[in-house]
């Protein structure tokens, strides 16, 4: 299946590192034992693992969230070293859109995409029209990255008080149409790696973001990492120090923990121009000398460590499978516990009743 995925999206023959050769096996293993021993065993009991829980995507993908304007196209750019993602301060995207290599650009709409079962994302059918055609698939030739696929999404935009009114009251939904943290929980169940943006703006401060870490990510802190982007924006100190604050005072709000998670605080070079200083820093932030220096090392390393993650997907592939794959059994077994615990009770019960009646 793998191998049809990658004659479909172009791929030619090549060697494949020992990790990707390492999770290709696993993936197989994984699907072959939900697909011959969970699925039937789900029918039987009408169990509440999906149909096609054996069916992943061909690749190991990244999936990216953040408020409007936090950078993730820029830096879905900059990772890919080609232009596929319009990037500006007004929303340029309004669905999800998944990014992988191949030997010529081409695109795909979300109705294509989503019925073809090889692809992986079959499951998003469930969420209605409105979504499915939000969703497209981006081929492009001479990527920086390769077996990586790349999902990037809407950015989120509304306020607090939006979020409180819909949450757990289905406007969501109305909203943009379909049920956008579902959508978002469904995605970042199978991606390997989850990057989470905030922007120097809107510190964590959109409900909706608020919302997502609550219902969609709650459960994935070992695959999620939160990066406040565009630091770069900042004039002084404090103006950095008032942001990072705030960001950290609305996380402790939805993470259930004493302890906030790292938060990788970065930008992303708009230019690389040979010889000549790379565009991290403005003029006006006026870091001279040593403290430019270390500045810009600074943010250059904490960037370079987001790339690592991105990089380290496959790896985190098998150990995501492995993970899918006693998730899947825990869940099936604890619905049989529970069904034969109604089932012995309802037969005691049935019993009681025999007996008074005829008694």
């Amino acid at each position: 299946r793998a191998q049809s995925c990658r004659n479909i999206m172009g791929f030619g023959q090549s060697e494949e590192s020992k990790i990707l050769s390492m999770s290709e096996g696993v993936k197989t293993k994984t699907e072959t034992t939900i697909r011959d021993v969970l699925l039937p065993i789900n029918q039987y009991a009408r169990g509440p693992l999906e149909q096609n829980a054996d069916k992943r995507t061909p690749f190991p993908f990244v999936f990216l969230l953040g408020n409007h304007s936090s950078g993730k196209s820029s830096f879905i750019n900059h990772l890919l070293q080609r232009k596929v993602q319009e990037a500006g301060v007004a929303p340029t995207n309004d669905g999800f859109t998944i990014i992988t290599a191949g030997d010529e650009d081409s695109n795909r709409d979300g109705p294509t995409l989503i019925g073809d079962p090889d692809m992986g994302f079959s499951g998003l059918r469930v969420f209605g029209p409105n979504l499915i055609h939000h969703v497209n698939l981006k081929i492009r030739q001479d990527l920086a990255l390769h077996d990586i696929m790349l999902i990037d999404s809407p950015g989120m935009i509304d306020s607090p008080t939006d979020s409180i009114s819909y949450v757990g009251s289905g406007q969501g939904r109305r909203d943009r149409g379909y049920d956008f943290e579902g959508v978002t929980r469904w995605l970042a169940e199978r991606a390997d790696v989850i990057l989470l943006f905030f922007d120097p703006d809107k510190p964590g401060t959109t409900g909706e973001t608020l919302s997502v870490l609550t219902n969609s990510l709650a459960g994935m802190d070992h695959k999620l990492h939160i990066i406040l982007n565009k630091v770069d924006q900042f004039e002084k100190i404090h103006d950095f120090a008032r942001a990072y604050g705030s960001l950290c005072w609305n996380l402790s709000k939805v993470i259930p923990r004493k302890d906030i998670p790292r938060i990788y605080t970065m930008c992303t070079p708009i230019s690389e121009k040979q010889g000549k200083r790379p565009d991290y820093l403005p003029d006006k932030m006026n870091l001279k000398g040593k403290a430019w220096a270390a500045s810009l090392a600074d943010l250059e390393a904490t960037r370079l460590e987001v790339e690592h993650q991105v990089s380290m997907a496959p790896e985190r592939r098998v150990d995501n499978m492995i993970t899918q794959l006693y998730d899947s059994a825990s869940l099936l077994q604890m619905h049989i516990v529970v069904m034969e615990a109604i089932r012995a009770e309802y037969q005691q019960q049935r019993k009681k009743f025999y007996l008074l009646a005829g008694g």
